[in-house]
């Protein structure tokens, strides 16, 4: 199936949709925006048109009573988004043209784009191809995963020694990243089951747990000449609640313990496991 986007957004218009995301978002204009500006509104124009397409066809979808499929994975090695998705939506020769016109060179704004850490090698590629080709082929995606905020690891050698830093692509890779809070759920670890009866009805309550908020944040996936567009979901653990009790004691540390116990669960692809903690934290 043809790609129409071409047809429905010229250079002139990906041309003003720029400039406002410009003045409205950065304060700032073609002449002054720095290269990590210009990177952001052009990804932000891309968002806006993957999910836009990505409703119109769950619509169509739906109306149609076709299947949805849903693929689950630990790792998705996306890549980089903006390149890839102006080629899909066929807008890589307007969006190369408009930006000329001001004097911006696009080879430069693609590398302000980090690679997405959400994946480490052949089998979070191979669930990115699963999502790119699917939604090629024109079937309704989904898949899901954890939003790492960390990811996979820098090398570094430092007197011949392989030393791993975190890689920080969120400053970067978090322009694709829409939140959905309304869609937020509470995940309840550790505690104990507690049974009791009820009017001849056996009971169970989950006590004494601690809450992790799993907050999920959508990256749309486009395929090339297809209306499809496949959705990754991927949630971030968050605290659930604030103790304020220990925080206005002065116990800061107490406080924001099951904060950093929760966030902890996100931080990084597949932390060390060759102690307790982090068998505990892969589990």
């Amino acid at each position: 199936m043809a790609n129409n986007v071409e047809k429905t957004i010229s250079k002139e218009e990906l041309k003003k949709q720029f400039i406002e995301i410009l003045h409205n978002d950065f304060q700032t204009n073609p002449d002054e925006a720095d290269d990590k500006q210009v990177y952001e509104a052009l990804s932000k124009i891309v968002v806006g048109i993957l999910k836009k397409k990505r409703r119109k066809f769950t619509v169509n979808t739906q109306s149609a009573g076709k299947k949805k499929v849903y693929y689950l994975s630990m790792e998705f090695l996306m890549g980089r988004s903006l390149k890839t998705s102006l080629y899909n939506l066929e807008m890589n020769v307007q969006a190369k043209e408009m930006l000329k016109d001001l004097g911006i060179s696009i080879n430069g704004i693609y590398e302000q784009e980090p690679d997405a850490g959400l994946g480490n090698g052949g089998l979070g590629r191979l669930a990115a191809c699963y999502l790119d080709a699917l939604a090629a082929d024109g079937y309704h995606a989904t898949g899901y995963s954890i939003c790492y905020e960390y990811g996979i690891f820098k090398q570094k050698l430092e007197d011949g020694w392989q030393t791993e830093l975190p890689d920080n692509w969120l400053p970067g890779g978090s322009v694709w990243l829409v939140p959905v809070p309304t869609k937020a759920i509470e995940v309840r670890f550790d505690g104990e089951l507690k049974e009791y009866w009820d009017n001849q009805y056996h009971c169970v309550t989950h006590e004494n747990y601690t809450s992790v908020m799993a907050v999920p944040y959508d990256l749309f996936v486009s395929g090339y000449g297809s209306e499809a567009v496949s959705k990754l979901r991927l949630w971030k653990a968050e605290m659930a609640s604030f103790d304020m009790p220990f925080f206005n004691k002065g116990d800061y540390a107490k406080a924001l313990s099951k904060n950093i116990m929760s966030q902890a669960i996100t931080k990084v692809l597949y932390p060390n496991d060759n102690h307790a903690e982090g068998k505990s934290l892969r589990l």
